[in-house]
């Protein structure tokens, strides 16, 4: 196999934030050799498309976007072929979560006083919690507010994705079981963090959206991630692998394993299958 589209998740995949651990040269360098050979590259992260920017600089150039568990989607509209020009990305869809979920969400998450935030089109509302989220307090990407102003706020801004986070010790069921939130998709991202998505929406199907756009067979298409959230990636792609530190429920789904996110198993898996 020699994919043609090929889907990177970011954090603990790409890069790894908690440690610092900027994108290997490696996966900049196999990257731009798979593009250069004819492939497409996308990032495919629970981020929203436009909070990205630390993994394209680390990369230098991509071909898409596919932000918020697959609920955006933004394409490079630049023509130039060099991995130094600008990107323009566009966004090409981008799916709306319904007013109810959105507002079941937040209030849940000031039931449980957790933290919560919601892709919107051009930035993420946040709720404040003390200790969490504070450091992106300054953030331009990001608009911190209170519980009543945020409720204001939501019912003005599209929202694509909610980002909720328990606490030490609570149990998954406390957002998985919530009212209001069955006909959604919900994927956990980390150990504590969850992101809604709506009904049948999540990085498998933006992965295929791409595919079918650019008119890539499926079975030409590779993924790589860590964390559960990237498991309906793995699975709609031609071949899915998971870096060495991915969670069990990733590794059980990939069809190979790649080495872990700090000996650059992306670039691994982008020269065994891609080039």
């Amino acid at each position: 196999m020699k994919a043609k589209l090929i889907a990177l998740d970011i954090d603990g995949t790409i890069l790894d934030k908690p440690s610092g651990f900027g994108v290997p040269a490696a996966v900049r360098d196999a990257v731009q050799e798979a593009r250069l050979g004819g492939a497409r590259v996308c990032l495919c992260s629970s981020r929203p498309w436009f909070f990205m920017k630390d993994a394209t600089d680390g990369l230098g150039r991509v071909d898409a976007l596919i932000g918020c568990s697959g609920a955006s989607i933004a394409i490079d509209r630049e023509t130039s072929a060099s991995a130094d020009a600008i990107p323009a990305f566009e966004p090409v869809f981008n799916d709306i979560l319904p007013e109810s979920i959105v507002n079941a969400c937040a209030v849940l998450a000031a039931k449980l006083d957790i933290y919560a935030s919601f892709g919107g089109r051009e930035k993420i509302l946040a709720r404040i919690i003390d200790g969490a989220g504070q450091k992106l307090i300054d953030d331009p990407n990001f608009s911190f507010m209170k519980d009543s102003e945020l409720l204001s706020a939501l019912r003005s801004e599209p929202v694509s994705c909610v980002y909720l986070f328990t606490k030490p010790g609570m149990p998954n069921e406390a957002i998985t079981n919530a009212p209001g939130l069955e006909h959604t998709s919900i994927h956990k991202s980390s150990e504590n963090s969850f992101t809604i998505t709506s009904k049948g929406v999540d990085k498998g199907s933006g992965l295929l959206f791409l595919a079918s756009y650019w008119g890539i067979p499926q079975e030409l298409t590779l993924a790589v991630g860590n964390d559960e959230n990237d498991v309906p990636v793995l699975k709609a792609a031609g071949v899915g692998v998971a870096v060495g530190n991915a969670s069990p429920e990733t590794l059980a789904a990939a069809d190979w394993v790649a080495p872990d996110v700090w000996n650059a198993g992306a670039a691994e898996a982008i020269r065994r299958f891609a080039l």
